[in-house]
């Protein structure tokens, strides 16, 4: 059925066929098989028109009923089964483009993570530079919208945000959002913690939790929600402490072994366990650069006075 095409169509409802060309056609008009694709037929037609002049032949004439009975010639019937034909085609297609334009609509995302044990560091797009720490996850869309840039963490990234003022920055946690348009920051805001902080070291951000608080944080000032009690703090800091993990230096300030362990399994990937009840309140303080995990928890023990057994996954602390 190579042959049906709508110059062959259009000279068989004129009744200019031959009798060869008329069976072929109508043998065509009624299979039941889809020898021939409905856009090979109708790629030479203007859609639009055809199907104003569809509508324009099934539109009812006259409102005056007649008692008179009408019998359809084989070219009427013909041309109903044609036109179900177009006006299921036409639909179709109409229903096509409206999917598509939805598909091609929605936001595409690409997903950068950090494992434990690693660190990475690239730029977005607009040229805003991130960090990403440790067992840390950032959801960015492949292209920014015109109106605004937004992103969603799970972990740790210092943010270096391209001043954008008709595209403010958001980046999005589980606990709130941190709204910029231009500044340097840092987010803490790892799922198994319940505290999420928000330090800033240049320019200004505001936090908000999903609670709908919220605090504008400057250079040097520090901002957290506790998911736990639902209270949020904010307090004057030093953002370098919390920001020279991304120049690869660990610093603790007066922590608690159990507030350090998080931090050990997520930099050198290792697994934690305090047996000792009074070790897991002991405080430490100190500060190191490209340290090795035996160097530090030695150090550590001769400050503590704990005992500790290393091997390459796991470390136990008595």
């Amino acid at each position: 059925m190579q042959d049906i095409t709508p110059k062959l169509l259009k000279k068989y409802f004129e009744g200019k066929c031959t009798l060869e060309e008329k069976l072929q056609v109508e043998k065509w008009l009624h299979s039941t098989k889809e020898d021939v694709s409905a856009d090979e037929v109708f790629k030479e037609i203007n859609k639009k028109s055809l199907k104003a002049d569809i509508w324009k032949e099934v539109k009812p004439r006259s409102t005056v009923t007649t008692t008179k009975r009408l019998w359809l010639s084989p070219l009427r019937i013909a041309a109903s089964v044609l036109i179900t034909f177009v006006i299921v085609y036409v639909v179709y297609y109409i229903q096509s483009a409206v999917n598509h334009s939805h598909a091609t609509s929605e936001t595409a995302y690409r997903t950068i993570k950090a494992l434990r044990g690693e660190k990475k560091h690239f730029a977005l797009e607009d040229g805003t530079v991130i960090y990403l720490n440790s067992d840390s996850e950032l959801r960015i869309p492949t292209h920014f919208s015109d109106t605004s840039r937004e992103v969603n963490l799970s972990g740790e990234a210092y943010l270096k945000v391209n001043r954008e003022p008709s595209r403010p920055f958001t980046v999005v946690t589980t606990n709130g959002k941190i709204c910029v348009l231009g500044t340097t920051f840092n987010v803490r805001a790892y799922a198994d913690e319940a505290m999420t902080t928000v330090v800033v070291s240049e320019g200004s951000v505001r936090f908000s939790t999903i609670r709908g608080d919220s605090v504008i944080l400057s250079g040097n000032e520090l901002g957290s929600y506790s998911s736990v009690n639902g209270a949020m703090y904010h307090r004057k800091t030093s953002a370098l402490v919390h920001t020279v993990w991304k120049d690869n230096r660990l610093v603790f300030n007066n922590q608690s072994l159990e507030e350090i362990a998080p931090t050990l399994e997520r930099w050198f990937n290792v697994q934690v366990e305090i047996n000792s009840k009074m070790q897991r309140t002991n405080r430490f303080t100190g500060s190191y650069e490209n340290v090795t995990l035996s160097n530090l928890v030695k150090d550590m023990s001769q400050v503590m006075q704990f005992d500790y057994d290393l091997n390459q996954y796991k470390l136990t602390i008595y």
